[in-house]
């Protein structure tokens, strides 16, 4: 029986079709792998995610430096690197001033600073990250007690001669010891990188101050201390908080811009005033083992939280008022340890709740 040209045709294409799939598959010929989907890493103290092998990722296997940072007076500021920071802490120190624990782990500049002397809080603030804490001297008793914890020292004294600390020209003493922390931290591969402190949402859109039941919308909220305060103002589009210290635009001399931090952390804080130094009177110490109120602002909104820390070694736990564990969102964060009233005051601006649509008069 004859076949039509057409019917040929078909057969022959199929053939050919068949042929090729069987050689895609033969023995000895190369398949087609699939991609690989890409493994993240993630940052303990932000929570951002960087795709494993790259600098970033890497990066994240060094431990995490702890630095005293000036901020008692103008003239320390603008201080260098504090907005390569994954964590500042704002504490008070003598005479209602405060200074700062400032943590690089993510991103460790050769040249931050000034830094300062060790305060009696230090160690309950720094023992849970671990790695290496740098200072500037210090009271004796302080300085024992930072020593009795268990992070690596490195004091300006300690660490003369090999190139991590140096006094800087264009500051006057004693606001001008600055620390290269990348050297620090790449002098001591020994150490392991930090444990994650807080625990952080997916993205921006899902941090607890955003979701949350209560959360309410700010145009601006200020930490009073007793001779100082931080304002923090949300960016035009509320990813960020700016600081504005002490009435003035707080900039960071490293990049030139105003200071920011996706996450704000105020934690009321009782003040132990046992210590008495014959020159600077009471010495306070933040409180930091046990619990209290908190707030937590994220993309331009917040939450009223409770913080506890069972230990020195402990991180800070935050809870929303619900039970639930606060996320925040992946990013850097400040924490202000605010003292009690009447020592301290937490003034928020709330954005006013929209009103609803006036509905039509019905018609008679």
């Amino acid at each position: 029986m004859k076949r039509s040209i057409g019917a040929l045709l078909v057969i022959t294409a199929a053939a050919t079709l068949s042929g090729c799939a069987a050689g895609l598959n033969s023995p000895g010929l190369p398949t087609a792998e699939p991609t690989p989907e890409p493994v993240y890493v993630t940052a303990p103290l932000t929570g951002i995610k960087y795709e494993e092998g790259t600098p970033q990722a890497l990066q994240l296997t060094k431990p995490s430096v702890a630095c005293k940072i000036d901020n008692g007076s103008e003239a320390p500021r603008p201080q260098q690197g504090l907005n390569s920071t994954d964590i500042v802490f704002d504490e008070m120190v003598e005479g209602g001033l405060t200074r700062l624990v400032a943590i690089w782990h993510s991103n460790q500049p050769d040249a931050v600073g000034p830094v300062r002397s060790i305060r009696p809080m230090d160690p309950d603030i720094i023992s849970p990250f671990g790695g290496i804490v740098c200072y500037s001297g210090g009271q004796w008793v302080f300085v024992k007690a930072m020593e009795a914890a268990p992070v690596f020292n490195a004091s300006e004294t300690s660490e003369q001669g090999k190139g991590t600390f140096s006094r800087s020209k264009d500051r006057i003493a004693p606001h001008n010891v600055i620390v290269n922390v990348q050297k620090l931290a790449n002098d001591h591969p020994e150490l392991t990188p930090p444990p994650a402190q807080f625990q952080f949402a997916a993205d921006l859109s899902g941090s607890s101050a955003v979701t949350g039941v209560s959360a309410v919308g700010v145009k601006d909220f200020t930490v009073k201390f007793p001779q100082a305060s931080a304002q923090w103002i949300p960016s035009a589009d509320g990813t960020i908080w700016q600081r504005v210290q002490d009435g003035k635009i707080h900039t960071d001399k490293l990049d030139g811009e105003q200071i920011h931090a996706v996450n704000i952390v105020v934690m009321e804080v009782a003040e132990d005033r046992s210590y008495k130094d014959g020159k600077y009177g009471n010495v306070p110490k933040a409180v930091m083992i046990g619990s209290g109120k908190a707030w937590v602002f994220s993309w331009g909104k917040y939450i009223e939280a409770t913080w506890s820390k069972a230990s020195a070694t402990s991180p800070i736990v935050l809870t929303d008022l619900a039970g639930k564990p606060v996320l925040l969102a992946p990013g850097n964060s400040w924490v202000e340890l605010m003292p009690k009233a009447p020592e301290g005051k937490l003034t928020i601006n709330k954005v006013a709740p929209s009103s609803p649509s006036p509905s039509a008069s019905p018609k008679k």
